[in-house]
């Protein structure tokens, strides 16, 4: 018991020091609320709650010592406001420190390896030091960017829930539910990676940008490239780099929705689509050595647009009652046609499609061939795009990568077919 209550105390004072670190690093010694008041703030959360509980059997000490805090929030903040060595004074300071005692007391509660607590004071600090990042993220957000989130808010949160969570076709095929989530994971996933793009592409350099852009959507990276590179041919190579950069993030997007659907299809799926990943990063890097100084900017729409979301909930819904039929009656090699042709339009719905068959229609060898098959159909089409839209040299660049790619993808084809 003394072992275990002393092990929450130097935790507590831990994670109030984590914090308080990024505080008075940010503050530059100007705030009221430095490291030492965080550790100790987060000491008394979680003492308040051991006496609370330990001595009175009630919360209630926990609450009055939380709203004295909170006074001494308000107050720490009333001196800052007086100081006024600033234009502006937030409140991020104060409300952390509100957290912070939060966390303190969880921390009484929580156990080893108080995962949630620990988890918690990650998060806080997290918020804390991307200030900048966020700030510039929000920045240069769009109107129409915000009002898509919004209209997605609205149909993950409130619509889907209201859809019907069976098959309505005769088939057993077609599920409003699970069509709807599909869509939003891979929206979710797509504006993950166009949020991360934002903000530190940027910053940090073609590379990352061409790295998320190809979680957010590698079609989009090519198309912008290419567009760019017929407009000025001085950042031919800087295109074609962050392209086959994105075109290599994407071998790792599939698996990764595979696994969502079922992880059985994304374990086949993991050598050779990471073989593919790789091969791709190690071409990119030989076009990067021939970089110029001038920089293409990359910068692609939000994936958050409502009408590709429900363009692409039928396009899947169509692939998946399709699946059902080309299933029954042109057995294995119906599977790899469609699984090629569709993924010229589309590879998140081939994917997910089989993904989902391979729980109880297909095999899950079938759908992994499949999937990889599509991936190489997929990166084809971008190549296409890439020689109408680009720069001839751009294409040839371009061309000579994929083609490596695609010789690679088809001997990994046949190889997992023979195993």
């Amino acid at each position: 018991m003394v072992a275990g209550i002393f092990l929450k105390i130097v935790l507590s004072l831990a994670l109030g020091a984590l914090i308080g670190i990024e505080r008075e690093r940010r503050g530059k010694g100007v705030l009221v609320q430095g490291i030492r008041t965080f550790m100790i703030v987060c000491l008394l959360g979680m003492l308040s709650a051991y006496f609370s509980l330990e001595l009175l059997n009630t919360i209630i000490l926990s609450l009055i010592v939380f709203a004295f805090v909170g006074l001494l929030t308000v107050l720490g903040y009333f001196v800052e406001t007086v100081r006024g060595k600033t234009k502006y004074i937030g409140m991020t300071t104060e409300i952390a420190f509100l957290v912070t005692y939060l966390i303190g007391m969880l921390v009484y509660f929580d156990s080893y390896p108080y995962f949630i607590s620990v988890s918690l004071s990650i998060l806080l600090t997290l918020i804390l030091v991307s200030r900048d990042s966020m700030h510039r993220f929000a920045k240069h957000l769009k109107e129409k960017e915000v009002w898509d989130a919004v209209i997605f808010a609205i149909l993950t949160f409130i619509i889907l829930p209201l859809l019907p969570n069976r098959p309505i076709d005769p088939w057993g095929a077609v599920n409003p539910f699970m069509i709807w989530l599909t869509i939003v994971i891979v929206l979710s996933v797509s504006f993950v990676g166009y949020i991360l793009m934002k903000i530190f592409g940027a910053r940090w350099g073609l590379g990352l940008t061409g790295l998320f852009g190809g979680l957010a959507s590698s079609t989009a990276v090519a198309v912008t490239m290419a567009e760019k590179s017929r407009q000025n041919k001085r950042v031919v190579h800087s295109a074609t780099f962050a392209t086959i950069v994105a075109s290599s993030t994407m071998f790792f997007r599939v698996i990764g929705l595979a696994a969502i659907i079922n992880t059985d299809v994304a374990m086949m799926l993991l050598i050779p689509l990471s073989v593919l990943g790789v091969a791709g990063y190690i071409m990119s890097y030989l076009q990067w050595r021939k970089n110029s100084r001038d920089k293409a900017r990359l910068e692609i729409g939000s994936p958050l647009a409502l009408k590709p979301a429900l363009q692409f909930g039928v396009f899947f819904a169509a692939i998946l009652l399709f699946s059902t039929f080309v299933k029954t009656y042109a057995g294995d090699v119906g599977i790899y046609f469609m699984s090629y042709v569709a993924g010229l339009v589309d590879l998140d719905a081939i994917n997910i499609s089989l993904s989902t068959l391979a729980i109880s229609t297909i095999t899950p060898s079938l759908a992994a061939r499949a999937i990889i098959l599509a991936a190489l159909s997929n990166t084809v089409s971008k190549w296409f795009l890439v020689r109408w839209l680009g720069d001839k040299t751009m294409a040839r660049e371009i061309g000579k990568a994929f083609a490596v790619l695609v010789a690679i993808g088809i001997a990994l084809i046949f190889l997992f077919s023979v195993i």
